[in-house]
């Protein structure tokens, strides 16, 4: 008897390991989720503020929100442009957006380009 509950004991508690080891994995990354972050923008020689922008992942679509906005834009991915994405804005026209990677490999600016507001700026990560 004492054996056995011995072994149930080993049994429960290799269990129990083996539980929260698999519940202490790391989830894997979306595929968006390299991208996300605060980028401040200075378009000022555009005659624009200084604006920060978050891109964040909500229901596996990216979305981005400025300092100067209300509500976000969804960011609509380029075809066969993994690092490329667009807004069309009803009111400013048509937003590129680019992620740039660094010599590290993540990416930590983002290019931004209104034609019809002649607008190009890079932005840089500012949330590490």
């Amino acid at each position: 008897m004492k054996r056995a509950l011995v072994f149930l004991t080993a049994a429960a508690l290799i269990a129990a390991l083996s539980f929260a080891s698999g519940v202490q994995e790391k989830k894997p990354a979306g595929k968006y989720d390299a991208y996300c972050g605060d980028y401040r923008f200075d378009l000022t020689s555009y005659g624009g503020p200084v604006i920060t922008a978050k891109v964040y992942v909500e229901n596996d679509a990216l979305y981005a929100l400025s300092d100067s906005s209300d509500s976000p834009d969804q960011l609509s991915p380029v075809e066969n442009e993994p690092t490329k994405f667009f807004i069309d804005d009803p009111d400013e026209g048509r937003w590129d957006f680019e992620f740039i990677k660094d010599d590290k490999g993540k990416f930590s600016k983002c290019r931004i380009i209104n034609t019809g507001m002649g607008i190009d700026a890079i932005g840089e990560r500012i949330d590490g």
